[in-house]
């Protein structure tokens, strides 16, 4: 799934179950997930989001973030459902 932020936009993530990986298609975005560190995700970088945990993503100019699924161990990938949630 795809996600558009506009400058300043907020976005909620939930890792579910089964963790999550946001990967920045253009622009550059801030995740927090209350680990007291800040990550910025740039084109081509991606984070994941692990399993029953919580993010949040602000985009500090316009950008677009790809969610998917995790790769499992062994290379074989699971489907992760995605939660989003507007700020």
């Amino acid at each position: 799934m795809e996600c558009c932020l506009a400058e300043g936009e907020l976005l909620r993530l939930n890792g579910g179950p089964s963790g999550l990986r946001v990967r920045c298609s253009s622009g550059t975005v801030w995740l927090t997930r209350g680990d007291a560190a800040d990550y910025l995700i740039a084109v081509g970088d991606y984070f994941d989001v692990a399993a029953g945990q919580a993010a949040l993503v602000e985009a500090l100019k316009p950008a677009e973030i790809r969610l998917g699924e995790l790769p499992m161990a062994g290379g074989v990938p699971h489907k992760a459902p995605i939660g989003l949630a507007a700020c």
